[in-house]
């Protein structure tokens, strides 16, 4: 009887082809972003031995030596057994990458990198694998400091190799695990390079990518350089009509699309906290706000010089972050921003719908309010005007606290992005309203909202006084400034 987890030999040749193929063409496509460093790529190069299904060289003289594995069957995940096996006389896959690594340092100098990538997963249970000690797809200080265990299974991986353990930890300092990618989170890589490089991202702009893969293994082995990439992608006609890109902003924790996006930037050191979770204020404020608003300006100075207008924003980071990114990236300044939200992407271009149910209050006197800086607390997600109310009294009794809410706050408390923008634009009109009345010199603004809905008030937050954002401390009535965003 046939195991039903595996797959006929035609059919494994096909999967491992595909996944190779995409991982060539999301290299390509990467070669395309503002501030590459692949200076050329192959594809089956000469002489690279077992590691020939892709070649990178880096600016710096850097070189990686793909072989990608396709799983062919669910029944064998990645473990050391993989990795050991041998056929009849065959080196096992492990020795083959190590020969080659060898042969590749003695020829061309510098030891150059082994990428292992396979659509396989760890097994939870491998002494080795399953405790790698780093994320960067590496396993060496796994073996480097292991004891116990690990150092006899350190012991076992050289005399596999037949070399010293000093010589086999030189060789994992340059070997990584590119591990569980399936062909499907291949080709949503595929699409998050493509924004970057400005190249469509539908699927016959990717099966064009694929197929250009196909010929180039077909065809005499050869190199190509960024310039001629651009030139082969220029001739698929692929290339997008809309100025769109993408900005990845790191701040709780890293996001794999910063490698693929037009533009990153990485904040998580200016937060304190050890770990997402507890990410909700900055370590050292008067440091962070500037280098914050710097890394925005030169960002928007980038894309616009870019010709990008159309910009998705990826996270993942808080909300007073959110609304920062939404303002700098304004309609004023020329900019549609977008970002995922539970029922797909929201752009800042989508027209609202009539939905306008924001209630806007205030407890207080409007006559005793002239002049005096505001606090405005916006419920949509949760009801937070009290716990606001609580940390005015203790931190900001002179201010006016004008209250926002949807009828009933909630995680379904916005329909769709056609009710939320509604309701920011007559949160917007109603408060502009007031200010000719009132005069506030300032902003303090309190959000409980989807991350999506913040980037959308930011983004058409013009016209208003200079605005602080305040973090939400995760503890009942606990706030604390965060940015000012001059509006």
């Amino acid at each position: 009887m046939a195991n039903s987890n595996s797959r006929a030999a035609s059919g494994a040749r096909l999967l491992g082809d595909d996944v190779q193929h995409l991982i060539v063409w999301y290299h390509v496509l990467r070669t395309q972003q503002v501030g590459a460093t692949v200076v050329d790529l192959a594809v089956e190069a000469a002489g690279a031995g077992n590691v020939d299904d892709m070649t990178l060289r880096h600016a710096g003289g850097q070189r990686e030596y793909w072989q990608i594995k396709a799983s062919v069957n669910a029944s064998t995940p990645l473990n050391e057994e993989w990795l050991f096996e041998k056929e009849k006389d065959k080196q096992s896959l492990l020795q083959r990458l190590y020969a080659s690594w060898v042969k590749l340092s003695q020829e061309l100098g510098p030891r150059p990198n082994i990428v292992l990538a396979t659509t396989k997963a760890i097994e939870a249970t491998d002494q080795v694998l399953a405790a790698r000690a780093t994320t960067d797809a590496r396993i060496v200080e796994t073996l480097r400091q292991g004891t116990g265990l690990l150092a006899t299974a350190r012991t076992r991986w050289a005399d596999h190799l037949g070399v010293s353990e000093a010589e086999l930890l030189y060789f994992l300092d340059h070997f990584e695990i590119r591990h569980a990618q399936s062909e499907k989170e291949w080709r949503e890589k595929v699409r998050d390079a493509a924004i970057g490089a400005r190249v469509r991202v539908d699927d016959s702009a990717i099966a064009l990518g694929v197929q250009c893969v196909r010929d180039w293994v077909k065809a005499p082995r050869q190199r190509f350089s960024p310039g001629d990439l651009s030139r082969i992608i220029g001739s698929l006609e692929i290339c997008s009509t809309e100025s769109s890109g993408l900005l990845v902003i790191q701040a709780l924790e890293g996001n794999p699309r910063a490698q693929v996006a037009s533009h990153a930037i990485d904040w998580v050191e200016l937060l304190a906290g050890d770990e997402p979770r507890t990410r909700r204020r900055f370590s050292a404020p008067l440091l962070a706000r500037p280098l914050v608003l710097e890394d925005l300006t030169t960002s928007r100075e980038r894309l616009r010089a870019a010709g990008i207008r159309t910009l998705e924003v990826d996270g993942p980071m808080r909300l007073p972050m959110w609304f920062a990114v939404g303002a700098h990236f304004g309609s004023t300044a020329g900019f549609i921003v977008g970002a995922q939200a539970r029922d797909g992407m929201w752009w800042s271009s989508v027209s609202p719908n009539s939905q306008a149910d924001l209630t806007i209050s205030s407890v207080q006197d409007p006559s005793v309010a002239v002049g005096r800086p505001w606090a405005v607390s916006v419920s949509f997600a949760v009801d937070i005007a009290e716990e606001v109310e609580s940390f005015l009294e203790a931190s900001l009794p002179d201010v006016h606290h004008v209250r926002a809410r949807v009828p009933h706050p909630g995680r379904a408390a916005l329909s769709g992005l056609a009710h939320a923008q509604a309701v920011i634009f007559q949160l917007r009109e109603e408060l502009r309203v007031l200010r000719r009345q009132l005069k506030p010199p300032e902003v303090h603004l309190f959000l409980a909202m989807p991350a999506a809905c913040a980037l959308l008030l930011g983004h058409a937050w013009d016209r208003m006084p200079p605005t602080w954002t305040y973090w939400d401390l995760g503890e009942p009535g606990e706030y604390e400034a965060a940015l000012r965003v001059a509006a």
